[in-house]
C-alpha cells in the first residue's frame, strides 16, 4: 500500500475525502487541538492541522483522472523526480498521523531553564527540532524532516504541567543517551 498526498482548495477538504472514499480510497486530512482567543482567555477548537492537504492510501496506481476531474483538487504532489508515493521523513510523518487517527491532540510540556520537554501526548518521542515556541496561544512550531520534505514544519498546540525533580532528571538522562 502507498501513501500519497493532494492538494485542495481551502474548505474543500471533505468534498475530496468523500471523492477518494466514494473511489475505495482511505483518506483523511488530520486535524487538531488549537487554541483560539476567546473573551475568557483560549477556547480549545479542532482545526486543519494542514489547511489544504488531503493524504490517501491506495494498493494500486491510483486513477489520477477522475482525482483530477475532482473541482476541490488543485495539484496532486509530486517529487522532483515525477513520483507521487510519498516516501522518506513525509512517508514517516503520515504514519505518525496515522497513529493518532489523523487527529493531534494537545501535547504536555515541562519547562526545564529556557527549554521544554514533552512529557505527553503525541509529540513525545517524535524526532523533531523545537523551531518557536508562542507562549500566549500555547502553540510550538517543530521542524520536521529535511529539507526534502515536503512538510517542513507544523504548529502544535502545547500544554505546561509543572515540572518535578523526577521528570528534569528524566529529561536528563535522555538528553546525555541521545547525545
Amino acid at each position: 500500500m502507498e501513501s500519497y498526498c493532494l492538494f485542495c482548495k481551502s474548505g474543500q477538504e471533505g468534498l475530496v475525502i468523500t471523492l477518494l472514499t466514494h473511489g475505495g480510497y482511505a483518506a483523511f486530512s488530520p486535524l487538531a487541538v488549537r487554541n483560539k482567543p476567546d473573551a475568557g482567555g483560549l477556547k480549545r477548537t479542532k482545526a486543519r492541522l494542514l489547511p489544504g492537504y488531503v493524504f490517501f492510501d491506495a494498493d494500486e496506481e491510483p486513477d489520477w483522472e477522475t482525482i483530477r476531474r475532482c473541482s476541490g483538487v488543485l495539484k496532486i504532489l509530486r517529487y522532483e523526480d515525477g513520483s507521487c508515493a510519498l516516501h522518506g521523513d513525509d512517508l514517516e510523518f503520515v504514519k505518525w498521523l496515522k497513529r493518532y487517527e489523523g487527529m493531534i491532540d494537545v501535547s504536555q510540556v515541562v519547562k526545564i531553564g529556557t527549554k521544554i520537554a514533552f512529557v505527553g501526548g503525541p509529540l513525545v518521542g517524535m524526532e523533531a527540532k523545537v523551531l518557536q515556541v508562542n507562549k500566549s496561544r500555547k502553540l510550538v512550531q517543530i521542524a520536521l524532516g529535511d529539507d526534502d520534505a515536503m512538510f517542513r514544519n507544523i504548529w502544535c498546540t502545547i500544554e505546561y504541567i509543572e515540572g518535578n525533580a523526577d521528570l528534569e532528571k528524566l529529561h536528563q538522562a535522555s538528553e546525555r543517551t541521545d547525545a
